[in-house]
């Protein structure tokens, strides 16, 4: 009898191992503390499913990298978690199940349009689902505006405006701060401003826009916010710490700078006298517009792949991720900065249960997130990467071009052409 037993529990181990599912999942949460949570989900998920998920944390910016190997050996994942540049390579490579990934955002039924669309693939499909994002925005001293009768800066109308009325130079305040470097800030915020006029660098047939009208009026903006701006040629860290230090009433950020902002001992990090009413005080501009809406951010997916043999466990897991206080959980290890892609988690009293977004309120929260309905990018056009763009974007061809509109006191139509004609060298147009 005992002999039988064994040869039954053996029996039914092996079997129990042949019919247990397994999928491997990237991620790009490598930092110890966010691993730990991704474990945790894990564990939970394999007691609630019996899937067991293989974890492989990938550094972000060596994702890219590893995608070519695991390609050739064959080792590609069920499900993989990264920005939007790696989504789209595996995809544009016909590796993402875009009707799969369709149905999940379909599922879900309140997805964010603009995230959507930044994963959209040209057979109708998406690439991947958005799974948590950030956005950049003009935060504002809302107390200062009502004060004065302002209107919420998100037109060109009322930042300007508001710019102009506000700016108060003899007493060491400004109307806003304005990047002028050569950067990635200054092309980030410059973004926003000619996407909201119809205005884009490069096409996706590889035209080099930078001379057209559109292109022109926004420069041209630009250069008009820039009277009333604090002075310098400023970079992310001095842009933080001017709207900190009560230097100015506008500044372009993204909603990394909400712990900044709401919470004490971070806010002493960067200023020396913290200011408890700045969250209270504070206003965000959710998306900007001239012609048409338009929001700058980062968007992160997760992509249900072709070559997965366990599609249902993958798409499974995707869900368990994506819903609920499992959702929260994952959000939570960045709050501010990871927001989420579904408008009914947005609304949870659970997700604002955190000592940063409490600080702001279901209401102020729920208008942040909301500008993932408008994110764009350069980049990002109708599901396909424009490549030309990383090339001009690799040699900060906006922000020389706008550093040189200021120090060398350009027009509009120079900084246009100047940025054409160097997107031209540099493309071999």
């Amino acid at each position: 009898m005992v002999k039988k037993l064994i040869v039954v529990i053996l029996a039914v181990l092996v079997s129990a191992m042949m019919f247990t599912q397994t999928i491997t999942f990237w991620h790009t949460q490598v930092e110890t503390d966010r691993q730990q949570r991704v474990r945790a989900l894990a564990q939970i998920f394999e007691a609630q499913t019996g899937i067991k998920v293989n974890l492989v944390p990938i550094e972000e910016n060596e994702i890219l990298e590893q995608i070519p190997r695991a390609v050739q050996a064959g080792t590609l994942p069920d499900v993989v978690e990264g920005g939007i540049s790696p989504i789209l390579l595996l995809g544009s490579q016909g590796f993402m199940d875009t009707k799969l990934n369709a149905k999940i955002i379909e599922d879900f039924g309140d997805v964010y349009e603009g995230v959507a669309r930044l994963m959209k693939a040209p057979d109708g499909g998406y690439y991947g689902v958005p799974f948590h994002a950030w956005v950049q925005g003009i935060w504002y001293k809302a107390n200062l505006f009502e004060e004065r009768d302002l209107g919420a800066p998100t037109s060109w109308y009322n930042i300007l405006t508001a710019a102009k009325a506000l700016n108060d130079p003899a007493n060491g305040f400004y109307g806003i701060i304005l990047p002028k470097k050569a950067d990635a800030y200054t092309e980030q915020v410059f973004s926003q401003i000619a996407l909201s006029n119809g205005a884009r660098p490069i096409d996706k047939d590889g035209n080099i826009l930078f001379n057209t009208p559109e292109m022109i009026e926004s420069f041209r903006f630009y250069k008009e916010l820039g009277k009333y701006s604090r002075p310098g040629f400023t970079a992310v860290p001095e842009a933080l710490n001017g709207y900190l230090n009560n230097e100015a009433a506008m500044v372009f950020y993204s909603t990394y700078i909400m712990d900044d902002i709401a919470v004490e001992e971070v806010q002493k990090q960067r200023v020396e006298q913290f200011d408890p009413k700045l969250v209270e005080n504070t206003g965000f501009a959710n998306f900007m517009v001239n012609i048409r809406p338009s929001s700058f951010g980062e968007v992160v997916g997760l992509g249900i792949l072709n070559t997965s043999k366990n599609k249902d466990a993958a798409e499974q897991w995707v869900k368990f991720l994506m819903s609920g206080n499992n959702y929260i959980y994952w959000l939570h290890v960045a709050p501010g900065g990871m927001n989420p892609t579904r408008s009914s988690i947005a609304e949870m009293d659970e997700f604002l249960d955190n000592p940063v977004l409490e600080r702001y309120g279901k209401d102020q929260i729920t208008t942040i997130i909301s500008a993932l309905d408008t994110v764009e990018r350069f980049e990002f056009m109708e599901g396909e990467i424009i490549e030309e763009m990383s090339i001009l974007s690799g040699n900060f061809v906006i922000g020389r071009a706008i550093n040189r509109m200021f120090a060398n006191d350009w027009t509009p139509q120079q900084t246009a052409q100047w940025a054409q004609q160097e997107a031209e060298r540099l493309l071999g147009d």
